[in-house]
């Protein structure tokens, strides 16, 4: 009689432990599921939070660009610098436009620093702000770790060429023709219109 007991207290345990184990296991896998929904909406989150830092570094980039020197006119009707200038990027490499600054006798010729400053480094400085000595590390680091003052590349103009390669103000610029040519449209074109009456009088 007491082993039948025993047998049925046996085989009651058992099914207690079996059926703990199967709630356990549910439990387990419940969980499981959570902490993986969780992970899939904190890298969500964080996809979303690089698209804003990446989005707020570009207004800052904007932000931080100059002024012009003088209050640049928006073009009247509509028009812009394009519709009549089209493509002129290839007149805004840092080589032709020293070129063209000596025939026209502007002296010294505009470069860089001519808008930017004297100081490279003020240049930067928000960058190197935000990214501190990884910053430094572009350009005065050798590849075997000694420290060293930047010299341009041969054939370039100017040091800032080494990381603006193509050194084309208007792809540094972003295409924004006032930082550089600022004023009314009428005045930035008064010589060349004075210039043509006169050529139009002497018909």
């Amino acid at each position: 009689m007491a082993s039948k007991v025993a047998g049925v207290i046996v085989v009651v345990l058992a099914v207690a432990l079996v059926g703990t184990l199967i709630y356990v296991g549910n439990i387990s896998s419940k969980y499981t599921k959570e902490l993986e929904k969780k992970e899939e909406k904190v890298a969500s989150l964080q996809s979303q939070v690089e698209s804003l830092q990446a989005e707020l570094e570009k207004l800052r980039t904007e932000a931080a660009a100059p002024s012009p020197k003088a209050p640049a006119a928006a073009p009247t009707g509509g028009v812009v610098c394009a519709d009549c200038h089209g493509d002129v990027s290839g007149f805004h490499e840092i080589a032709k436009l020293m070129k063209v600054d000596e025939q026209k006798g502007i002296d010294p010729p505009r470069i860089c620093t001519t808008c930017h400053g004297q100081k490279i480094h003020k240049i930067h400085e928000r960058k190197i702000e935000e990214r501190g000595v990884r910053m430094c590390q572009t350009c005065h680091m050798t590849k075997e770790g000694e420290f060293r003052v930047p010299e341009k590349r041969e054939g370039d103009v100017l040091v800032c060429q080494l990381c603006h390669f193509d050194g084309n103000y208007i792809k540094i610029h972003k295409g924004k023709c006032e930082r550089c040519h600022y004023g009314k449209p009428q005045d930035i074109h008064k010589p060349i219109l004075e210039k043509r009456y006169q050529e139009i009088a002497s018909l």
